[in-house]
């Protein structure tokens, strides 16, 4: 029997299938559905993962979280015809309203972090009760309707542009990842990569290098990247004498680096592209260098490691030769080339990951050794959406932010704020931003960090003097370092829970090996 989170994962899944092959829905009630379905299978997850008695309490607010999406389906006429901020803002608006927002406080203190959602509760302080703060912070935006008409009536706060990329793009990446791991994705890209550098010295880091490159060509999560390629290259430094917290802050630095690596960049990179209105395309070809940089410096840095401690290389039974892993699972790197193809030719990413999921089980079907059961699929599809949940909260939380910064004003302040404290100095502005978009990165997913730093810091890169692409390009790639930089840092904690190292010693180890690619912008 399917337990109660798997049914909801797969409704997620078959939803969002669905809006796919018909996007006549109101683009409002889809967003809102897409958030619903990630509360809900959080909730239902934690009530399934739960050892206390009262775990089962949890499917309440997973009920709950229907209730949204109901409402704006229900108020399809009113939304084409009401005008924001010269409308009334009803009482069920108000009720609906305070749902929402206690369903992602529980959720997101559970899936997000305390770091994250204390952030967004400031935000949302300052909109509040801001207008009595004096010059230049107060603003005159006050009141809780106007906050409510914003932030669930329009799709400029919770609904906006971070919930819309989770919904079109991070959901069918996630999806893809985990089809594609299924049927043995994951593992041939591990495989190839320890057969090109696992003989050489220190080989089991070098691989994780390559191997995190080449996961970064089809997920775009840190966490994820270390969870799936960690589990076989960290225990295998180990074994070759690198120590533990060393191995656990290699992977976590390369995994992170994944979400620069083209064509799957995360969710940021697609926020990105909305921001500044240009092709996703164009993006690809801005990080192609960096990205290449990014490992080469990693690949040198694990590389004096070896030397330094004089580390052997992988065993030779312990390594797959290249032509064996190509012929057993080579048909495997179809799906990814077919995926990168359609992105690069323009159409959806939506698009491009159903054609490649059916792409993958289709020729992964064809050979004995990676052939799947319809069940084991219909899990992997349930997996994936569990796994979504950890995108499409952050970024709901995420357009609170941006919400709040776009109503207030607090933007062009802040903007103005480096200005002034840079006096002009280029060198001192990107300093700044890049101090502001690391501590802004404390304990936040890729994505929130990037979205802060754009509303926040990039526009005062703007004014002195680079160009758009430019500073939000280096406001990413601080945001994704933001990953391996304590206090909190995420990719660094989920390596070292795989090593058994402390958390703190592999942060501080993977800052360590961070700081030349710091250089790199």
């Amino acid at each position: 029997m399917l337990r109660p989170v798997t049914l909801v994962a797969l409704g997620w899944a078959a939803f969002q299938i669905y809006i796919w092959w018909n996007p006549e829905l109101d683009l409002l009630f889809v967003r809102s559905a897409h958030l619903g379905f990630a509360l809900a299978t959080a909730c239902a997850l934690y009530a399934d993962q739960g050892t206390s008695r009262l775990r089962h309490l949890w499917y309440i607010p997973a009920v709950l979280a229907a209730v949204p999406p109901v409402f704006h389906y229900m108020g399809y006429d009113r939304w084409i015809s009401r005008i924001s901020g010269l409308d009334p803002v009803y009482w069920s608006d108000v009720a609906v309203a305070c749902l929402l927002g206690l369903l992602l406080l529980v959720v997101s203190l559970r899936s997000v972090g305390k770091g994250m959602t204390f952030v967004v509760l400031a935000f949302v302080a300052y909109q509040l009760f801001g207008a009595h703060l004096p010059p230049p912070l107060g603003h005159n935006q006050d009141g809780y309707a106007a906050f409510i008409d914003q932030q669930i009536l329009t799709m400029d706060g919770i609904y906006g542009i971070p919930l819309g990329i989770s919904l079109t793009v991070v959901f069918y990446f996630i999806l893809f990842a985990s089809v594609f791991e299924l049927f043995g994705g994951g593992k041939m890209i591990v495989d190839l990569a320890l057969a090109a550098t696992g003989r050489y010295r220190g080989g089991p880091a070098k691989a994780a290098v390559v191997g995190s490159a080449m996961t970064g060509l089809v997920s775009g999560s840190a966490v994820a990247n270390v969870m799936s390629s960690g589990i076989f290259t960290i225990p295998m430094m180990r074994r070759v004498g690198y120590r533990p917290h060393f191995a656990a802050a290699v992977e976590a630095v390369v995994s992170t680096g994944g979400q620069l690596m083209p064509p799957v960049m995360g969710a940021a990179a697609f926020i990105m592209a909305d921001m500044l209105r240009l092709p996703y395309v164009q993006l690809l070809a801005a990080a192609a260098l960096p990205a290449v940089l990014y490992f080469t410096t990693l690949f040198i840095t694990v590389d004096f490691e070896s030397r330094l401690h004089a580390l052997g290389s992988v065993p030779k039974e312990e390594m797959t030769p290249t032509r064996t892993v190509l012929r057993d699972s080579g048909h495997m790197l179809i799906p990814i080339a077919w995926l990168a193809w359609r992105i690069v030719g323009g159409f959806s990413v939506a698009t491009a990951c159903i054609e490649a999921i059916a792409l993958t089980i289709v020729v992964g079907s064809l050979r004995r050794g990676s052939r799947q059961g319809v069940t084991a699929i219909l899990m992997s599809l349930a997996q994936g959406a569990e796994r979504a949940v950890t995108v499409a909260v952050p970024c709901a939380l995420a357009g609170v932010i941006v919400g709040v910064v776009a109503f207030t004003g607090l933007g062009t302040k802040f903007t103005g704020f480096i200005v002034a404290l840079s006096d002009g100095s280029i060198v001192l502005a990107v300093g700044l931003t890049i101090l502001a978009t690391l501590v802004l990165g404390f304990g936040m997913p890729t994505t929130s960090a990037y979205v802060m730093g754009a509303i926040l810091l990039a526009p005062a890169l703007v004014k002195v003097g680079f160009l758009p692409i430019s500073a939000h390009m280096i406001v990413f790639y601080f945001a994704i370092l933001s990953m391996v930089t304590p206090p909190i840092a995420l990719a660094a904690y989920a390596a070292a829970g795989i090593s058994g190292s402390p958390p703190g010693r592999v942060g501080w180890t993977a800052f360590k090996l961070a700081l030349p690619v710091m250089l790199i912008p």
